[in-house]
């Protein structure tokens, strides 16, 4: 998957790039009602791709409540559906605090940076 662009507008871009075979979707803006279905599009043709995993970046996510959430939740099922792992990027108390407080940071594979999720995701040699 070459990066793609989903959309661009005043309240959301959405990207999504290969990264070491895995897709990464960057999300910068704002998470709402009428914004998520975009990143919940871009989630679901991550999960459709060859890859092992789908990397969600929300380092720059300005806005994020229970839609937010809620959109979270489905890839996460996604993922399973797909036989994914699903990591996502929330450095930042505005993602991070809610997903705390509802409880769902319990069932998430949260990371603080890209590079953190990519390494998770890093196969361990063998000795």
């Amino acid at each position: 998957m070459n990066e793609d662009l989903f959309r661009e507008s005043p309240l959301l871009t959405v990207r999504a790039a290969e990264v070491t075979g895995v897709v990464v979707v960057t999300v910068e803006g704002e998470i709402d009602v009428d914004t998520a279905d975009v990143v919940l599009d871009a989630l679901r043709l991550g999960f459709e791709s060859g890859g092992p995993a789908v990397v969600v970046d929300l380092t720059a996510v300005s806005f994020f409540g229970s839609t937010g959430i809620s959109t979270l939740i489905t890839a996460h099922e996604l993922a399973d559906e797909h036989c994914k792992n699903f990591h996502v990027v929330a450095p930042h108390r505005v993602v991070k605090r809610p997903l705390q407080v509802t409880g769902v940071a319990d069932v998430l594979s949260l990371h603080d940076s890209v590079d953190e999720a990519l390494s998770v995701l890093k196969p361990v040699p063998s000795e």
